[in-house]
């Protein structure tokens, strides 16, 4: 029995030692270089928002951008948004502690709407410098203010709920030496590990700053995709959850009740309570309809203030792949957020977007890219979004496989005696060649009032119709376009 064990050991060291010869005489696994450290500058401040009918709102923000990268800001003007961009070559001031300088107070008052988009990489490391800059209109409260990484699994000293984390940022009074923190500079830091699609916004008095605007579209890619060079809206692609996109655009959805931004005034009585909240305005990207399709502002100046915020889709239907040599349509991601405080149903014309994510997970049980095509998995033409919520929603641009611009069998052919059905996707467009009538819905696609073109144009809109006005006014607010082109 003894030399039986003594033989058992005698096994089973050797066995070990068999093991540990053959892992050491393994090659070693390359690991991959860690990311890049990212650093953004952003500033919290106050300033008016324009509406598309030519009203505007006072509102709370933030302002700012990436480390050494040229910015852009436009500066708030009551009633004015055009002409009045301030173009800063060497970036963001990095953020002192302490008194606003002189750099700083050049952004004081001009807070964006959206806040600027934050992107990065799985393994980059993000520092966000934060400073309160406070408020330039002095009868509003000179409120703290903090960021949330909203979706993001950080720890609770980075997480910017005041009541459990870093306290909010207070903002230095004119002329006054900081005697309780005022004018600190606080830095977020967090090193993304799942790519996805995220928001920030402020959690100090959430009911009140959110709303007043103080929000940002947070967009992490895989660290080979090439959109994580530029961010989304700049024509670049990538891979998300297995599935390829040519282009991505963010689309932040929220929504202004104009009385809690009155109520901002110090004065007002009684001061608005968020319980009575009943939104006015609509917006996708800080924009109403028709501002969202760039008609009816200076699109230059305002997309050159807002990068990364183009809330009009815009894909080919004929895409040719180097790679492979195959031509197919492109494939739109639409980063889906809703910031807002109300739940919206967003509806997609002449397309079913495929839900290939929420909130920065992947959704492989309802759309696996190995065994579901388009035409299989779960496909919609209406996301319903809850406040707080994130989807990622692919479309494929070659479902409009346009034949004379037109999706075969749904034209209508125009005769002598009028319209009438035609349902044979090989006959001739509207109207037929050799009538010499006219008839509204021809096969020339001018496109939307003010934006001609010679794509098709499917409208994007909230489907509780009212909130696709501007105050009332239809068409408006959460709306905008999908644009074929060939």
């Amino acid at each position: 029995m003894r030399n039986s064990r003594r033989f058992s050991i005698i096994l089973i060291l050797a066995l070990v030692l068999s093991l540990w010869a053959s892992s050491s005489a393994a090659p070693v696994q390359s690991v991959k270089a860690a990311g890049k450290t990212i650093v953004y500058n952003l500033y919290a401040t106050d300033g008016w928002q324009t509406l598309a009918d030519g009203e505007s709102i006072y509102r709370y923000g933030y302002v700012g951008g990436r480390q050494g990268e040229p910015l852009t800001i436009a500066k708030s003007a009551k009633g004015d948004d055009s002409g009045r961009n301030l173009y800063l070559p060497g970036g963001s001031p990095s953020p002192t502690p302490g008194a606003i300088t002189a750099a700083e107070a050049q952004l004081a008052g001009n807070a964006q709407f959206p806040g600027p988009v934050i992107y990065a990489a799985v393994g980059d490391v993000v520092e966000i410098h934060f400073k309160n800059l406070g408020v330039t209109e002095r009868t509003a409260p000179n409120d703290p203010h903090s960021i949330h990484l909203h979706g993001l699994d950080v720890d609770a000293a980075n997480d910017g709920v005041p009541e459990t984390s870093i306290a909010a940022v207070p903002a230095p009074a004119p002329g006054e030496a900081s005697v309780n923190g005022e004018g600190n500079v606080v830095v977020y830091m967090f090193s993304p590990k799942i790519a996805g699609t995220y928001i920030y916004h402020c959690h100090q008095e959430a009911d009140i700053h959110v709303e007043m605007g103080m929000y940002g579209a947070l967009i992490i890619y895989n660290p080979d995709d090439p959109a994580a060079q530029t961010g989304p809206g700049t024509g670049k692609g990538g891979t998300l959850y297995g599935w390829h996109y040519d282009r991505d655009y963010v689309m932040l959805l929220s929504e202004a009740d104009p009385r809690q931004s009155i109520s901002e005034d110090e004065s007002a009585d009684p001061p608005f309570n968020p319980t009575d909240y009943h939104p006015d305005y609509w917006f996708i990207n800080g924009l109403n309809f028709p501002n969202t399709i760039h008609v009816g502002l200076n699109w230059n100046d305002w997309i050159s203030a807002h990068p990364n915020y183009d809330p009009f889709i815009v894909g080919s239907i004929s895409l040719q792949h180097a790679d492979t040599n195959i031509t197919d349509g492109e494939k739109v991601l639409i980063r889906m957020i809703n910031i807002g405080f109300e739940t919206q149903p967003m509806h997609m014309h002449g397309f079913h977007g495929k839900v290939i994510g929420s909130d920065a997970r992947g959704w492989t049980w309802a759309n696996d890219p190995a065994t579901d095509p388009f035409g299989q998995g779960l496909e919609k033409n209406t996301i319903t979004i809850g406040s707080g919520e994130t989807y990622d929603w692919l479309i494929d641009m070659g479902q409009q496989s346009l034949a004379g611009m037109y999706s075969p069998n749904t034209q209508t052919r125009f005769t002598t005696s009028g319209p009438s059905s035609n349902t044979n996707g090989s006959a001739a467009g509207i109207p037929l060649p050799d009538e010499s009538a006219s008839y509204v819905t021809g096969p020339v696609v001018t496109g939307a009032a003010g934006l001609p073109t010679t794509g098709q144009l499917f409208p994007f809109h909230n489907h509780d119709d009212y909130k696709a006005t501007n105050n009332g006014s239809y068409p408006g607010g959460m709306f905008t376009m999908i644009m074929t082109l060939p």
